[in-house]
């Protein structure tokens, strides 16, 4: 099987996958084989794979919902900002940073 047809096979196969992320406004997630997370929307993965890229069969991805993602940036942002304001301290800086959340939702209001 040739490289081409291979890649046009996995991404048959990506299809049903490609269907219900849509529907149910899913993100494709894989631990890539550094083991970091790769968190992939299904516009960003298709825009991916016409490159040539991320073609990886169906049994490596799971979906998703992105809400976990944003999770994850949340935790990620809160512990640099975390480790910035320890180092300025230890330095002697008066400089520290702080996270701002801001919502547009009304229920988020209450």
């Amino acid at each position: 099987m040739t490289f081409d047809i291979l890649h046009q096979a996995i991404l048959t196969s990506l299809k049903p996958m490609f269907e219900k992320a849509e529907k149910e406004q899913l993100w494709f997630f894989h631990h890539s084989r550094d083991g970091e997370e790769l968190w992939c929307s299904p516009p960003y993965l298709r825009f991916e794979q016409s490159k040539g890229r991320l073609i990886t069969s169906p049994e490596h991805w799971e979906l998703r919902n992105p809400v976990g993602y944003m999770k994850k940036l949340i935790a990620d942002a809160k512990a640099i900002v975390g480790e910035y304001n320890q180092l300025a301290g230890q330095l002697g800086y008066e400089e520290t940073l702080s996270l701002e959340s801001h919502s547009t939702n009304p229920a988020d209001a209450r």
